[in-house]
């Protein structure tokens, strides 16, 4: 048995996975679409692999829908996105060659059409490619890659993003017809030295423009506007993961209305990894998104993930101090975890320190410690694995404590060699862990100082149908 291989996070059967692409939903399906080498679990000679849902949590793999045309000069088939107008699907990505159709200077957007009702033909129209870098005239963009589309009241309107003069911008263009397209401007420059996957969100007359600028993915909120994200009123971290645990978000509006947000995980093995593995990469829990009328978003995992939710045990009223922590006799390595901390009064020095893949004799377990007193919260990985090679960086968030609520709500979710944290709607942390000890499950608490928790719940999660 493959100890690492998430249960209900969604991986591919085998091989490379990274960027999510082309989230829909059409007459009560889910499509996912990633980034994909079929052949080998390393990047290269990206396809575009293809499956499909019910609920988000259990998945069909469906065949490949995307492969480079090499008689064409493609190389790759990059990130981007799928537009449902009406009951027509197509997709649109970033096509790259060698040479002049390299991804620095040569990259083009092209668009793909369905073939089948079933969504499991496409073919790419000879009118490829629909966008070249001679649209933005005497504007140097390079890097430029990741088309995303959506429908405004005046048409089709596509971002991308890339480089412009050394910073990260989004780019914003038109259509009447999703097939002949007009830059129009820059519509977001950041201090970043790249923006990947650039994706927008809509509430009322706000926007949310999401992106990955080779760090922890941001957002920034303000009004909306074709002339450009001008009037700033909030920004944020999306997940402190970043190439550790969470990029290239993507997201999409489903037939209820939910913004649904999708994210890659990324492997954090290292090179020397010394178990062989036949897959790489995974999808972290799809998020609901909303926007909040201080500029900030909120994201909670979808709650279809409850129906996954096996036998729970559960507390209420603990106190837990340095003498008296708790070890809540659990042994697992999928589970989901809620807990509801009572804040200090302002001059108590509270720490407290869940710890999870805890072994017996304490050399390895995985930390998240709330620090009241500095107003932090940490995912600390340094004892994760005694494996040399793993990435064990510690990710940091500043908590908001200042919310007027008297409690800080915690869900965790730990899928074998996943840990996804959400600290209360605005805080998302997500990690790769690699426990090398065969008895790295245990689950416990200790505080420095001394710490009220209201309310601790832990579910064990059957695996996911993936299949």
């Amino acid at each position: 048995m493959d100890r690492y291989k998430p249960k209900y996070h969604f991986t591919p059967t085998r091989n490379w996975m990274n960027d999510p692409n082309g989230p829909f939903q059409l007459n009560g399906e889910y499509h996912l679409f990633y980034q994909h080498n079929p052949d080998v679990p390393e990047w290269g000679q990206i396809h575009w692999g293809h499956a499909k849902s019910l609920d988000l949590v259990n998945w069909e793999h469906l065949p490949i829908a995307l492969a480079p045309s090499r008689d064409l000069g493609e190389h790759h088939c990059y990130s981007g996105c799928a537009v449902v107008d009406g009951e027509d699907v197509r997709l649109f990505y970033t096509s790259i060659g060698e040479g002049e159709r390299n991804a620095t200077s040569g990259a083009e957007q092209w668009t793909v059409k369905q073939t089948s009702d079933d969504l499991l033909s496409w073919t790419k129209p000879d009118i490829n490619p629909v966008l070249t870098n001679e649209l933005h005239g005497d504007l140097k963009i390079t890097e430029w890659r990741d088309p995303y589309v959506w429908k405004e009241q005046d048409g089709w309107k596509m971002l991308t993003g890339g480089i412009h003069e050394d910073k990260g911008v989004a780019l914003i263009y038109h259509s009447d017809n999703l097939e002949e397209w007009r830059f129009e401007r820059i519509y977001y420059k950041g201090e970043e030295g790249i923006f990947e996957c650039p994706h927008i969100f809509r509430f009322g007359d706000k926007a949310v423009l999401f992106y990955s600028p080779s760090a922890p993915g941001q957002y920034v909120t303000g009004p909306w506007s074709s002339e450009g994200l001008i009037e700033v009123e909030g920004r944020g971290t999306v997940d402190t993961g970043g190439w550790d645990g969470y990029y290239a978000s993507t997201g999409f509006v489903d037939e209820a209305g939910r913004r649904i947000l999708l994210g890659w995980m990324p492997e954090c093995r290292g090179d020397n990894f010394p178990v062989e593995l036949d897959w790489n990469g995974a999808l972290a829990l799809p998020r609901v998104v909303e926007l909040k009328p201080s500029g900030r978003i909120a994201m909670t995992p979808v709650p279809e993930l409850a129906s996954l939710r096996g036998e729970n045990a559960a507390w209420a009223d603990v106190r837990i101090t340095e003498e008296q922590p708790l070890n809540t006799g659990i042994s697992s390595t999928a589970f989901e975890c809620a807990i509801e901390i009572k804040k200090p009064a302002a001059d108590a020095a509270q720490v407290l320190t869940i710890s999870v893949l805890a072994s017996s004799d304490g050399r390895e377990h995985t930390d998240v410690r709330v620090d009241f007193a500095a107003g932090t919260i940490t995912l600390d990985r340094s004892n994760s694995s005694l494996f040399s090679g793993v990435r064990k960086a510690d990710m940091v968030s500043e908590l908001n404590l200042q919310d007027g609520s008297e409690s800080l709500q915690l869900r965790l979710f730990v899928d074998q060699s996943v840990v996804e944290l959400f600290a209360g709607d605005e805080i998302c942390m997500t990690a790769r862990v690699y426990p090398s000890l065969e008895d790295s499950n245990g689950v416990r608490l200790q505080a420095g100082g001394e710490a009220l928790i209201s309310s601790l719940e832990i579910w064990e999660m059957q695996a996911a149908n993936i299949g």
